[in-house]
């Protein structure tokens, strides 16, 4: 998976460098696996994707897989070392 999404962000890359994907350690506690910070740098969305993430399925069963969390949108700072608050759900 890991692969793939270096790959994705290769091909975005050679095409406009539209997408960035940045390596992330693993969490304390977790199961382990590949974590990226992928950021738009279009449109400031950003994702987090996980190789090794809990995941319900539709029966309501539990199991880990791979896949993006989406964190939201970020906006421009007006000034350097500016705090921007992600907006609450």
């Amino acid at each position: 998976m890991l692969l793939g999404l270096l790959t994705l962000s290769t091909g975005a890359l050679a095409e406009n460098e539209r997408y960035q994907a940045l390596p992330l350690a693993g969490t304390e506690g977790g199961k382990g696996g590949a974590r990226a910070f992928v950021l738009d740098t279009r449109d400031g969305h950003v994702w987090i994707w996980s190789e090794n993430e809990l995941i319900t399925t539709p029966d309501g069963g539990r199991r880990y897989g791979s896949g993006f969390s989406y964190q939201g949108k970020l906006r421009p700072g007006t000034q350097p070392g500016e705090f921007i608050e992600t907006p609450r759900k």
